[in-house]
């Protein structure tokens, strides 16, 4: 196969607008921004703000009961924790490090410190999975620098600075949690592996071979300002051996972007003629807003079609009467044949970008992808103590149309990883050749 030169659109964008396009899990603020200085003069009641904090989360969080363990009994151990701080900003950031437990990228509390982790998955490059006591390289982000420094899946992830990657997850929980879950340690050791808001990380690995590997890697959250300043959609062409022409489209990061809408019609109408398109989603681990989504889902669909289903909870907590709805997309020109798409995605494919996947599936598109971003649900955000303290949190659980919770939805074509394999190439890419190659 051969490759054409890549066309993009809507390139830099201004430094404002950047922040702002980040969507649903935006770069948190700098230590030296204002909305991240203490106030060390307010009146500060820990008890009461606790309560107030306790309240919202246990009516809105959508997902408070289906995290895999004793919400309630959890929630009593965190308010004795969170309640025993001296200060507004060590309350703030003892809240956040409890949301932690429920392994949720959705779930935090801000404004952000040097001590908190970093994002994820918009400032990380690693993805670590944690079974039968080992913790392993699930997938290596594109472009970045782990990826440049040739971390590959497989890998064992050994050690966090000096201190052995076990040690280091319980200590992430400590004291809220005596033993962490698989999944808990496994979100930590991601965290750990991501490192936090400044400075550099130094990781310990042990190769396929099992060499092992002591590495400084920059700080992902370096990478995630880079994407920033990338184009909103670049386009591509490959050329595979039997002469077919295949576009790929690939999105960074402006999900949340209204002005997508226009720039993603205008590389429609560039690839109509295309013998396959791939609509390529792994960059896309900040989540966006349904407009965006619903307006991409549209051209691939030739009649009203449902591509999501909302629940809120809240509603039947409060007054006793559940409430779920579909919502449709509906065509838009130019319009491209779906049964000539494919969709990837993998663990850098946040929250909108799960439910484009989530609907393009729906719409009979073929998908192809890892596990994604886990952004559970649909989020929105409360302020506590005068606005000091923020609060993102889930409201809606979402499905697929067939009632497959979103985070439990798995591709037409399961890839362990879709960014990179071992030997550092592009699985996605591969698999969604492979398959518009077929006789489908």
């Amino acid at each position: 196969m051969t490759f054409k030169p890549a066309t993009a659109l809507f390139c830099t964008l201004t430094a404002i607008t950047l922040a702002l396009s980040l969507g649903a899990s935006p770069l948190r603020a700098a230590p030296d921004d204002p909305a991240s200085v203490e106030d060390e003069t307010a009146a500060f009641d820990a008890s009461a703000l606790w309560d107030e904090v306790r309240a919202d989360f246990d009516l809105f969080y959508a997902y408070r009961d289906r995290r895999g363990f004793d919400a309630d009994a959890y929630l009593n151990r965190v308010g004795a924790y969170v309640t025993a701080a001296d200060k507004q900003a060590e309350f703030r950031r003892r809240l956040n490090r409890a949301t932690y437990a429920f392994t949720d990228p959705h779930l935090g509390f801000g404004p952000s410190d040097d001590q908190d982790f970093n994002v994820i998955p918009t400032a990380s490059d690693l993805q670590i999975g944690y079974e039968a006591g080992r913790y392993v390289v699930l997938d290596v982000r594109a472009g970045s620098a782990a990826m440049a420094a040739g971390v590959r899946p497989g890998w064992m992830f050994t050690h966090a600075g000096d201190e052995p990657v076990d040690d280091a997850t319980r200590k992430v929980f400590d004291p809220l949690i005596d033993n962490p879950s698989d999944a808990q340690r496994a979100y930590a050791a991601t965290l750990l592996a991501n490192g936090r808001r400044t400075g550099d990380r130094a990781l310990g690995f042990k190769t396929a071979d099992g060499e092992a590997i002591d590495l400084v890697l920059a700080n992902p959250r370096n990478f995630a300002w880079v994407v920033t300043t990338q184009p909103h959609i670049e386009t591509r062409w490959i050329v595979q051996d039997d002469g077919t022409d295949i576009a790929v489209l690939r999105i960074n990061n402006r999900l949340g972007d209204n002005d997508l809408i226009i720039g993603f019609d205008a590389a429609m109408r560039a690839v109509l003629d295309a013998d396959g398109l791939i609509l390529d989603l792994r960059n896309t681990p900040s989540g966006g807003n349904t407009e965006v989504g619903r307006s991409i889902i549209g051209h691939f669909v030739e009649a009203p079609t449902p591509y999501q289903m909302h629940e809120r909870p809240s509603l039947e907590r409060e007054f006793g009467v559940p409430r779920r709805y579909v919502e449709y997309v509906l065509p838009r020109r130019p319009a491209f044949d779906p049964k000539r798409t494919v969709v990837i995605g993998g663990y850098w494919t946040g929250s909108m970008g799960e439910g484009i996947i989530v609907g393009m599936d729906a719409a009979g598109v073929q998908t192809i992808a890892s596990d994604m971003g886990d952004l559970l649900g649909n989020k929105s955000d409360f302020t506590f103590a005068g606005g000091a303290i923020t609060h993102s949190i889930p409201t809606e659980t979402l499905f697929h149309v067939d009632g497959t919770p979103r985070e439990d939805f798995v591709a037409d074509i399961a890839l362990a990883a879709a960014d990179s394999d071992e030997r550092g190439s592009d699985p996605a890419i591969r698999a969604a050749l492979d398959y518009l190659s077929a006789d489908n």
